[in-house]
């Protein structure tokens, strides 16, 4: 059977994977999303090739990349760092999409409109444009969130003591497969589904405040 202190240990491996990559890809996204709007097409092209490369390469290989790399670097707990590095890494091409997409959604007008009146470009993009951006992209970058806390049992691949990991070592020594991975999956439920409802909940009341910004 799985043991339930083996659940929880690996419950909080997988939130600190899990915030970890989150954290990075949250950070590693301004800059993507501000290349990829920017109008010189050398930097254009390199934000499209840091997406190209992020997405192209599958996660596993991604993470076993950066584990052997960190490997030969001597560092320690490198199966979870490896693990934060990679899916960081994937996740910021999706989440600088979003953002992207996210101020590309605001009309130009909105730009137009604030610098008539005197707003600064800072002020036009944390008081006008950002209030009415993030609604667009909250939902996809929550979506992504919990795509990533389901990615994390890749990280099981490369030895990061993770839920995966666990339930998969206790299946090897006699537990019974369909509900050890039953109790994880429930676990994973119970972390995502929560997730689902307060982004759809922040993005409307997110949405109605945009409205009032921009009436």
């Amino acid at each position: 059977m799985l043991d339930p202190r083996y659940v929880l240990e690996g419950f909080l491996v997988t939130l600190q994977i899990w915030g970890g990559a989150l954290a990075l890809s949250l950070v590693l996204a301004i800059p993507v999303a501000v290349l990829r709007r920017s109008r010189n097409p050398i930097a254009k092209g390199l934000g499209a090739l840091w997406a190209w490369i992020a997405r192209g390469i599958p996660p596993i290989a991604w993470l076993i990349i950066i584990y052997f790399g960190l490997t030969l670097g001597i560092i320690s707990e490198v199966p979870v760092l490896a693990a934060i590095v990679g899916l960081g890494i994937i996740n910021s091409a999706y989440i600088g999409d979003s953002i992207r997409a996210g101020l590309d959604a605001v009309p130009t007008g909105q730009w137009e409109g604030a610098a008539a009146v005197g707003l600064s470009r800072w002020d036009t993009l944390t008081r006008v444009v950002l209030p009415q951006a993030i609604p667009v992209m909250l939902a996809s970058v929550a979506a992504y969130s919990i795509t990533l806390i389901k990615n994390t049992a890749i990280a099981s691949i490369i030895g990061a003591n993770e839920m995966v990991f666990y339930a998969y070592n206790a299946v090897q020594v006699g537990a019974d497969p369909v509900l050890s991975f039953l109790v994880i999956g429930a676990v994973y439920l119970a972390v995502t589904v929560p997730i689902g409802i307060l982004a759809r909940h922040l993005g409307t009341r997110t949405a109605r405040g945009a409205l009032g910004v921009a009436a």
